[in-house]
């Protein structure tokens, strides 16, 4: 990670941010590790489009990489499509010398590093996040997913890239609404654990935050700030056995709720949003199981409210009531990673930046959260 000039390695992943981050990459590969070896970059239509000519021309060395495109969207993360991938690799004859580099936001990195896990026991890639949700969160860390029966990451390994290159100018190719799905994660950091980082996000007002242009220099503070967050929390604990359960805040409710507009319309929800929804129902639930005060819920509220009202209404007001949505992702919730021993468990907070896992809910638990989201549109 470049941090005021400096390069920084956790646990085995190189991670350089800025505007020189590419430059790593062709040293890379000129260098006699990779100078011979099969190369190939995965990409999405829209990252093939308007991201590969930037990492090409930053790149030289590679004019003599192979590219594998897949659909946009979180169906690619399947393991057909892996499948897929792990053909064209044997197709290229490449061997466990072969690099693959990830040039996409979290479904891209997330099935890159499935593929590279799994081709011959394991080879080296590269995650180059293109989305912010990618920059903050799904390009770091190593966990490797893809999803069965649109449930989401319910296979992956934990697997670390090589490197991880992030270069704010890739934020310019991004729609609004990705910006938005990201700033849900950049927000999740804050209040599972960076209290400093909360109440900078807090003074500005999630609306003042989002009109911001990606290029300015408030969001590459916070890019910086979430990158140095999350690789405290996975050099601590990589496999997750611990502390690294705080990052799933919000997630266990937005996993289901993603889930659920899976199985109805798969462009329905961005991660992003899903999960800013979950925030709201899991900082009530925080309240009612975790001593959060109440003052302090609503706030909280509050300012998840003003970033996502139209993701809000929507949900809704397709769902009707409490009830009827807690039948809807009651299964869903069934399948989250954290339950054990048949019950439902959940990252909370006490306050923003003190998380408590583990925490064990009930139906009527849930169901009282859920009514709260519907508070918010009314």
């Amino acid at each position: 990670m470049v941090l005021s000039g400096r390069v920084v390695t956790i646990s085995r992943t190189r991670i350089n941010c800025g505007s020189v981050a590419l430059q790593d990459l062709n040293r890379l590969l000129l260098s006699q590790r990779f100078l011979k070896s099969h190369v190939v970059i995965l990409v999405d239509q829209n990252t093939g489009k308007h991201c590969l000519p930037l990492l090409v021309a930053e790149c030289p060395g590679l004019d003599r990489a192979s590219v594998f495109e897949i659909e946009g969207g979180e169906a690619s993360k399947s393991l057909l499509t892996a499948n897929t991938l792990w053909n064209e690799l044997l197709a290229l004859k490449a061997d466990r010398r072969c690099l693959l580099i990830n040039l996409g936001g979290g479904v891209v990195t997330d099935l890159g590093g499935f593929v590279a896990a799994g081709f011959k026991r394991g080879i080296e890639y590269i995650n180059i996040p293109t989305s912010l949700i990618g920059m903050v969160d799904a390009a770091i860390g190593g966990k490797t997913g893809i999803n069965i029966q649109n449930l989401k990451n319910q296979a992956g390994f934990f697997y670390s890239p090589l490197a991880v290159l992030i270069d704010p100018r890739f934020l310019q190719t991004l729609p609004e609404d990705h910006i938005r799905s990201g700033f849900a994660e950049i927000i999740k950091s804050a209040l599972a654990g960076d209290p400093v980082l909360w109440r900078k996000l807090f003074r500005r007002g999630a609306q003042n935050i989002l009109s911001l242009g990606p290029t300015d220099a408030f969001w590459q503070d916070l890019i910086m700030k979430t990158v140095t967050f999350k690789n405290r929390i996975v050099r601590q604990d990589f496999r997750e056995q611990k502390i690294r359960r705080i990052l799933n805040f919000g997630h266990s409710i937005g996993h289901a709720l993603e889930s659920l507009s899976m199985e109805k319309d798969h462009s329905a929800f961005l991660h992003g949003d899903a999960v800013a929804l979950g925030m709201i129902a899991e900082t009530w639930l925080s309240h009612i199981k975790a001593g959060l005060d109440e003052a302090e819920a609503m706030q909280i509220i509050s300012f998840l409210k003003a970033g996502y009202p139209a993701q809000l209404k929507a949900l809704c007001t397709s769902a009707g009531n409490p009830a009827s949505l807690l039948d809807s992702i009651g299964g869903l919730l069934l399948h989250d990673k954290k339950n054990r021993e048949g019950q439902l468990r959940f990252t909370l907070i006490s306050s923003a930046g003190k998380p408590l896992t583990d925490m064990a809910a009930d139906e009527d638990d849930i169901r009282n959260s859920l009514g709260k989201l519907f508070e918010q549109v009314h």
